[in-house]
């Protein structure tokens, strides 16, 4: 006859050798994971405060100063349509590069600036024509910066003009041939004041719908409330 004792060191051996063998096993299925070199980012000094940042970081984090973006000096103002070398062309004071063949115009983030401005648009001679906003029928199609070589955005401009224009995040845009004029027409018609007045409707429509979500939820919670057997327990029925 086996004493309890002998017994009961039975059962603790086999449940110490079953705890053995499943964490054996649960080792075995678990993923190995591999571990990588971590590599050191490349920083630059900040030209406002002298900081290291990231060479990827468009601002400081340190004062919040803009960078200037990387730019190849080297590159001559090609268009990225025709692939020949843009011209000089004055236009209101400013020195902008133009194709020679297609008429596309490269304006900097600074001269886009200021020339789609509403001051500088409704000071121009004479009087832009009212716009008429036509049908987008160019093709998909990508090109690179003019700057940087990078492929650039697509992009409706004020959302609602109907005019396409290609820009890169760091230098510029790209107009091709009339979307300068058709743009500054645009904002002469008051298209800005459009466009903002359907971002406001947009945003008031949104705020409509959020308040008639919050409202079933708050609907919602209060029948949960009202049907909590606990409630009826210790509140009775009210």
């Amino acid at each position: 006859m086996i004493s309890p004792s002998r017994h009961k060191f039975g059962r603790l051996s086999l449940w110490w050798h079953s705890m053995t063998y499943a964490g054996e096993k649960m080792k075995r299925s678990q993923p190995t994971i591999k571990m990588e070199c971590f590599v050191e980012p490349k920083l630059v000094t900040c030209p406002h405060c002298g900081s290291k940042v990231n060479v990827k970081s468009a601002t400081c984090p340190h004062c919040g100063g803009g960078r200037p973006s990387p730019e190849d000096k080297s590159r001559k103002p090609i268009c990225p349509r025709c692939r020949v070398s843009l011209n000089h062309y004055a236009y209101r004071n400013r020195d902008l590069d133009m194709c020679p063949h297609c008429g596309g115009v490269w304006l900097d983030r600074g001269e886009f600036r200021d020339l789609t401005r509403q001051g500088d648009v409704y000071q121009s001679q004479p009087a832009p024509r009212g716009y008429i906003r036509g049908p987008i029928r160019d093709s998909i199609r990508y090109i690179p910066c003019v700057r940087c070589g990078s492929l650039m955005n697509r992009k409706n401009f004020a959302k609602i003009s109907g005019v396409i224009i290609d820009e890169c995040k760091h230098h510029g845009v790209w107009l091709d041939g009339g979307e300068l004029e058709r743009i500054r027409i645009f904002i002469a018609d008051g298209g800005l004041e459009r466009a903002q007045d359907r971002k406001i409707e947009k945003n008031r429509q949104e705020l409509r719908e959020l308040a008639s979500k919050v409202g079933s939820v708050q609907f919602t919670q209060r029948m949960i409330h009202f049907w909590n057997p606990k409630r009826w327990l210790f509140t009775g029925w009210k």
